[in-house]
């Protein structure tokens, strides 16, 4: 296992120091290391990356530690990438209304897709995301080679896929966005030439009679593999790696994914050779897995993923990427971990775990409202945050942990907390020795998913620009108890940091609360600075159950501080899955190369109305970053 780098191997060096600077290398806070030469040019946009987040400041032996896992490797060299190209200042001037609520307006200027491809009888499940291929904010859009994944939650058939992906992204009508995308192409009768096409399209099971894919997928760094769980009611789950094929359950409509490949028994025995159109399979635990997404440990090859028994397993070889990958050996689980690969975490639902690369552990959220602390020696700790027992519906953590090892950070939040009275957003440090829990709303009302924290949080946490942002609702009625229920607000809370980057207690400072006449549940919130544009962006989602055709999709400008209305708005089905961002390029050069992808859901096979009920269709989405058209 790799450990945080020691400062034993420095200790002649030091000698040579004067002795009066020796006090200041305890306790400096450096910035990132650099250059980063030794570190592969290709990058990624999945889940983890909006969980597992890394500041520019920090402790040198935190700094060093998460050299060892690459998202934090993106993160600086993003920043280092930024402030190359652009040598400026952004001037930030703090909401001053506080606590006054604001509305959204009812309108804001619309947001047009640039593209959206029909996934079959469902698409990316509720709070789930695709991942994207390869994210670096100032290369080169690539047409063919950049791609994004996305799962899909049903039953995998002859007719339905459960994992696709899509080429040639940067594409769409200059009748939308005002300028052809960069990848069009010709117009023939198998290729609108103004959307995605698809790069390949799997069902991929080992469950008798079928599984989905309800969780979210990573990839491997160079992009070649993708791992990912299948699940279906009254099975085990299972994982797979998939070493996808271009051109693999491609048909001749190109924008079509419902011709897929089965992969199905017997399965790769030993890790899949890179475009060879084969997978492997490990079933784990003896229950379903509906909200643990796999949690990726590239300097290790290790994953970890939870599933509804409350049961974290370690897998090991995921991606045969390390020496310790002998003769190409298959992912298994890892016994030299908790009990034969698995630690017995807590008796709810598991949240997708994260692992904080300074002090080794695993965090992990249930479905009985703790947030959970596992030690790579199985030591696990606990901290009340939501209202877990019978009767708080939306009492359990749903969503995975932010986890900010640089700062000594963990952020988690809840639907419910202090009996019912309210929602709550908790930022822990990592040992859980302090918290601070934040109301959020109106409490067993709907879920509470990820919140986001502004581009100055990675700056300073402590600064007056650094805020984190939750969605919440105000009220007595439900709003996410059943289609039809009214009463009640969705409310955007922005809640801001004291000393030290600790979150300041009490009602967050800042609110905005929706027009719309009826509460809804938010989705995960979204975050990306675009430097060429110099614009922080937040995405906002609200998950409307009960409200066809309700503007439901916002971006907020959030450079300028708290107090901003939306820029940007759009109807998406009745709302986003997670959302991922890609490049941070000039969209002059490269049209429509600047975007978000998601899944909206509840569409139609067309992918042009919102549908009643629950997932009922899927839609592959591409719209054009909001205001960097």
């Amino acid at each position: 296992m790799t450990k945080p780098l020691s400062w034993g191997g420095r200790f002649a060096l030091l000698l040579l120091l004067p002795a009066g600077l020796l006090p200041l290398l305890a306790t400096v806070r450096r910035s990132a290391p650099r250059p980063f030469s030794d570190v592969p040019v290709h990058r990624f946009q999945d889940w983890s990356t909006r969980h597992a987040i890394y500041s520019q400041t920090g402790t040198s032996a935190a700094l060093e530690a998460a050299r060892t896992d690459p998202r934090a490797i993106f993160r600086w060299r993003e920043v280092e990438q930024r402030e190359a190209q652009q040598r400026q200042a952004f001037a930030f001037r703090e909401f001053r209304g506080r606590r006054i609520p604001r509305r959204f307006p009812l309108r804001a200027a619309p947001m047009q897709r640039d593209w959206s491809i029909n996934l079959g009888t469902a698409g990316t499940a509720p709070a789930m995301y695709p991942a994207k291929f390869s994210f670096n904010v100032k290369s080169t859009p690539d047409c063919a080679n950049d791609f994004v994944v996305f799962p899909v939650n049903a039953v995998g058939t002859a007719t339905q896929p459960n994992i696709v992906a899509f080429n040639n992204l940067y594409s769409g009508s200059a009748a939308l966005n005002g300028s052809n995308g960069f990848c069009n192409r010709a117009v023939t009768g198998n290729d609108t030439g103004i959307a995605a096409t698809v790069l390949w399209s799997y069902n991929v099971h080992a469950i008798a009679a079928g599984g989905a894919v309800p969780t979210s997928p990573v990839l491997s760094l160079d992009g070649a593999k993708v791992a990912f769980v299948e699940s279906a009611t009254g099975n085990p789950a299972h994982f797979h790696v998939l070493a996808w094929n271009t051109g693999d359950g491609r048909v001749a409509d190109l924008q079509s994914v419902l011709s897929p490949k089965a992969i199905v028994a017997p399965f790769s025995a030993t890790a899949p050779a890179a475009a060879s159109g084969t997978a492997t399979d490990l079933s784990f635990g003896a229950t379903t897995d509906t909200l643990s997404s796999p949690y990726i440990d590239y300097a290790n090859d290790f994953a970890y993923v939870g599933n509804d028994a409350g049961i974290l397993y370690r897998i090991k070889n995921v991606f045969c990427a390390t020496a310790a990958c002998v003769a190409s050996a298959p992912p298994t689980l890892d016994a030299t971990w908790g009990v034969s690969g698995a630690v017995n975490v807590c008796s709810g639902k598991l949240t997708g775990p994260v692992l904080d690369f300074y002090n080794l552990n695993v965090y992990v959220g249930c479905s009985d409202g703790k947030l959970y602390s596992i030690s790579q020696a199985g030591t696990i700790k606990s901290l009340v945050v939501g209202d877990g027992a019978p009767g708080k519906t939306f009492g359990g953590i749903v969503d995975p942990p932010i986890v900010d090892g640089v700062n000594s950070f963990i952020y988690a939040v809840s639907g419910s907390a202090n009996n019912g009275a309210n929602g709550v957003l908790v930022q822990a440090k990592a040992d859980f020795s302090t918290s601070v829990a934040v109301p959020i709303g109106s409490g067993n009302q709907c879920n509470i998913h990820a919140p986001a924290l502004s581009d100055g949080y990675f700056t300073n946490p402590a600064a007056a620009n650094s805020l984190i942002y939750v969605g919440g609702v105000t009220g007595t009625v439900g709003p996410c108890t059943a289609a039809g229920a009214t009463g009640g607000k969705s409310v955007l809370y922005g809640a801001t940091f004291g000393a030290g980057g600790v979150l300041n207690s009490g009602a967050p400072a800042n609110s905005l609360t929706s027009g719309k006449p009826v509460g809804s549940e938010y989705a995960p919130m979204g975050e990306f600075f675009n430097s060429t544009a110099g614009v922080d962006t937040l995405f906002v989602s609200l998950l409307r159950n009960n409200s066809n055709g309700v503007v439901n999709l916002y971006t907020f400008d959030i450079t300028a501080g708290w107090n901003v209305p939306p820029t940007n708005s759009a109807t998406e089905g009745l709302g986003a899955s997670g959302l991922v961002v890609d490049n941070d390029t000039n969209t002059t050069t490269f049209p429509q190369s600047s975007s978000i992808y998601f899944n909206a859901l509840n569409e139609n096979a067309t992918c042009t109305s919102p549908q009643a009920g629950v997932n009922t269709n899927g839609c592959a989405v591409k719209v054009t970053q909001a205001a960097l058209k």
